[in-house]
């Protein structure tokens, strides 16, 4: 059980001096500020896309280009139009 303790101590201590020899560079600094930045962004608006889960009034109007199911119906529903215009024209 020592050795397993040592083992991870040492593991931390080289991960902590790894870290602090990237971040001394003010380049590397900034590189993940942003990093963090844009991860912040992310994390936070896949809470908010998850906790307010949208009913179908809520989307009428406004398609999410990654919600895959309700752009493939948007494309099925917009050839109804033209389908009914075609058959209307044919008659």
């Amino acid at each position: 059980m020592a050795k397993l303790s040592s083992i991870n101590k040492a593991v931390i201590a080289g991960i902590g001096i790894a870290g602090i020899s990237y971040l001394s560079s003010k380049n590397n600094r900034e590189k993940a500020r942003t990093m963090f930045q844009n991860a912040k962004v992310k994390a936070d608006s896949w809470i908010t896309k998850y906790k307010h889960k949208k009913s179908p009034l809520t989307k009428v109007g406004h398609s999410d280009p990654y919600d895959f199911q309700d752009n493939n119906m948007l494309s099925e529903g917009a050839m109804y139009g033209v389908d009914y215009y075609n058959e209307e024209e044919q008659q």
